[in-house]
């Protein structure tokens, strides 16, 4: 009986190599001419061959992570999001600043206050002539300038009148709001159930109007999406917060007009400066000055 001399097993009579490990058998005469390979010593127990399975690590309970994930060639790591930004739908679990959004849109406005006076009382004289076909538009230039500000670029008046296709859309957004703050306030409704609807719903009108006018300039929605993205944003457990600054908010704008109603030219572009600064909190906006990290 001959035995591997590579593992031990045994070899049947006439076989020239083992069954176990394939190595070849101890050559006879007329076999002089043909290479014997020698034991291979440098696959141990210790170092498996690539067809051997490996070993459970005890060490370590089974799935656990032994080293970094394979990723194959070509652009499959995970790369920052780019412009234009998908924000996530509104859930109303966001910090309600409203002392720091009024704080940092005055700051937007006093950068560019002569500016964005001059483009309120244009817009509003437009707004008049025009019997409020222009005040949406315009409200929307306003915005644009506020929201350059923002990135660091120079507004210019030419923002006012600066629409990029949006003028129909911000028309019927200040046309629903109006009819709707008509129908609350219009003569004959003074008695007190429709002072105290007014009082609950013309905050969260101003805050509808305040956010959608910059859902349809940044991120090009019509009327309808952008109103049901901000009415899922109010219409949260945060409700009554967004009620508070919409009061806040309503509440300076009409001050302006003490003063021989020059300082509503004061009150509108920081008001609408500081709802773009709550608008970038809560939605984001496309910042091409911005660091990825």
């Amino acid at each position: 009986m001959q035995y591997c001399p590579n593992c031990g097993t045994d070899i049947e009579e006439g076989k020239k190599f083992c069954r176990q490990c394939g190595m070849p058998v101890q050559m006879t005469s007329e076999e002089a001419n043909t290479w014997r390979l020698p034991p291979n010593t440098s696959v141990t127990a210790e170092q498996p061959s690539p067809t051997m399975p490996m070993k459970q690590n005890t060490a370590e309970p089974p799935g656990s992570q032994t080293g970094p994930a394979y990723l194959p060639p070509g652009n499959f790591y995970p790369v920052p999001q780019q412009p234009p930004y998908t924000v996530p739908t509104p859930t109303g679990h966001h910090n309600i600043s409203l002392g720091d959004w009024l704080s940092e849109g005055w700051k937007i406005y006093k950068e560019n206050w002569a500016l964005m006076s001059v483009a309120s009382l244009i817009g509003g004289v437009l707004s008049l002539c025009t019997l409020g076909v222009l005040a949406g538009p315009m409200l929307m230039g306003i915005y644009r300038m506020a929201f350059k500000t923002m990135r660091g670029e120079r507004p210019e008046m030419s923002d006012l009148f600066n629409w990029d296709g949006r003028f129909l859309q911000a028309f019927l957004a200040f046309l629903i709001s109006a009819a709707i703050y008509g129908g609350l306030t219009g003569a004959g409704n003074q008695e007190p159930l429709f002072v105290l609807v007014s009082f609950v719903i013309v905050p969260l009108l101003t805050v509808m109007v305040g956010f959608a006018m910059p859902l349809i300039l940044e991120r090009k929605m019509d009327i309808a999406a952008a109103i049901n993205e901000v009415g899922r944003l109010i219409f949260s457990r945060d409700a009554f917060m967004w009620w508070v600054v919409g009061l806040v908010f309503a509440t300076i704008i009409p001050l302006g007009f003490v003063g021989c109603f020059i300082g509503i030219f004061l009150t509108t572009p920081w008001i609408i400066s500081s709802a773009a600064v709550a608008y970038r909190e809560v939605f984001g906006y496309d910042d091409p000055n911005r660091t990825l990290h």
